[in-house]
C-alpha cells in the first residue's frame, strides 16, 4: 500500500524498508538525506538509523515539503 493511503498510525508502524548495499563503506562519513515531502519524518528516520548503525559519523536530514 502507498504511503499516501496510510493514517500517521500506520505510517509510524512501518517496518525498515532499507537495506545497505554490499561493500558499502560509510565509516566516519557525514551524510545528507534528502526527502521530497515529510509527513511523519519515519522513512528518514529508517534511512537515517541503518546508516549510523553501519558506520555513518552524522547523519543529516533536508526535506523539500512539508
Amino acid at each position: 500500500m502507498p504511503q499516501s493511503k496510510k493514517d500517521r498510525q500506520a505510517r509510524l508502524r512501518t517496518p525498515q524498508p532499507f537495506k545497505m548495499a554490499p561493500n558499502t563503506i560509510l565509516a566516519g562519513r557525514r551524510v545528507l538525506l534528502v526527502d521530497d515531502i515529510y509527513t511523519t519524518g519515519r522513512t528518514m528516520r529508517h534511512a537515517a538509523t541503518l546508516l549510523l548503525e553501519n558506520g555513518a559519523k552524522s547523519v543529516t536530514g533536508l526535506t523539500l515539503a512539508r
